[in-house]
């Protein structure tokens, strides 16, 4: 069977193009019955352009081009009623349709369905028009079950790729902030640009799940798939907000590393150090958690934060060295923003994330 598989792939035939071949052969046969045209080829050719990866794509897309090939009809007998077909009238319905999606910010997908209809429409009479809307509408609908009923893309796997490498890296990007003592300025710019980039692939792996999680809302199946993408969004929403404490944390020490000198006081620094270290020790062990919620992968979680916490409440000895309230506020803030990002990695957190078995 995987043998038999392998040489599938290997000669182009995927899920993708099996799912769009069958939902093209079903919108003929569909077609063949309800519409009055001999030949209904617009709906196998509107159920390849709808299918897409996702459901949520072909239900999107679907939309697109059904109201295009309406408002393209529409357009197109109006034009018709008073013109015959020439270089003039199709430059006019083009002209209108183009106008109109334009005026009103529609997607570029309805843009070129309303252009394609309308010429389609004017060209072969208005007797087309009502079954080019049928077909089309057809197609569609069949594009989008078939996406939705024949085994619905998985997007789990890709979610749970995508959060360990954002807790990693969230990880990393916690450890070389300690690089910010240095007042080295090319040091500062590169740290700036990794927090920056944390941040920006946080947003994205937010979307990407959400996503992945709506577009399982149009199969009546996977329940136990919408509950674990869920689990992985509430999981992605704590890692941006470590990265929200990981870029208060890099203020902070940028603000320290001018007041405080690293050669008088390098015993505080390596202090703070070893909490950011500890704690970004505890981001990685999370990740892996929520991937894997095993009963020793959250004990080794549970032992980091214990330590990490330890380090920290030694690092509130610094506060009793400076008398300096602008020393006294940022140290402060960088071991809240600390505590924080253990309270984000704790165990509820785990649990609301959890696997579904």
């Amino acid at each position: 069977m995987k043998k038999g598989l392998e040489v599938l792939l290997r000669l182009g035939i995927t899920l993708q193009v099996l799912k769009t071949a069958i939902a093209a052969a079903l919108s003929w046969t569909v077609s063949s019955h309800l519409s009055q045209n001999d030949y209904p080829f617009f709906a196998p050719l509107a159920a390849v352009l709808t299918m897409q990866v996702t459901i949520a794509g072909s239900l999107q897309k679907g939309f697109y081009r059904v109201c295009g090939v309406i408002g393209g009809v529409i357009i197109s007998m109006l034009i018709g009623y008073f013109l015959q077909l020439n270089a003039g009238s199709i430059m006019l319905v083009v002209l209108i349709g183009m106008a109109v999606t334009t005026a009103f910010k529609m997607p570029g997908g309805v843009t070129s369905q309303v252009c394609v209809s309308s010429i389609l429409v004017l060209a072969f009479g208005q007797g087309y028009a009502f079954s080019r809307i049928i077909e089309t509408f057809i197609g569609s609908a069949i594009a989008v079950l078939t996406n939705a009923l024949l085994v619905p893309p998985n997007a789990i796997p890709a979610a749970e790729e995508l959060l360990l490498k954002l807790s990693n890296q969230a990880s990393m990007t916690l450890k070389d902030l300690v690089v910010l003592w240095d007042r080295d300025l090319a040091h500062r710019r590169e740290i700036q640009q990794e927090v920056k980039e944390l941040t920006e692939r946080n947003e994205k792996g937010i979307e990407a799940v959400v996503l992945a999680r709506e577009n399982l809302r149009f199969t009546p199946f996977f329940t136990k798939r919408r509950i674990r993408l869920t689990h992985l969004e509430t999981g992605m929403k704590h890692l941006n907000h470590i990265t929200l404490q990981i870029r208060g944390i890099a203020r902070g020490i940028r603000d320290l590393s001018s007041i405080i000198d690293a050669s008088t006081d390098s015993e505080e620094i390596k202090e703070l150090n070893q909490a950011i270290e500890q704690t970004a020790i505890c981001v990685t062990h999370y990740g892996e958690t929520v991937i894997n919620p095993s009963a020793d992968n959250l004990l080794i979680l549970i032992s980091s934060l214990k330590e990490a916490q330890e380090t920290q409440s030694r690092c509130l000895v610094i506060l009793k060295r400076y008398e300096s309230l602008t020393i006294l506020r940022d140290v402060g803030a960088i071991l809240t923003d600390l505590n924080r990002i253990l309270k984000e990695t704790g165990g509820q957190t785990v649990i609301s994330t959890g696997r579904v078995f």
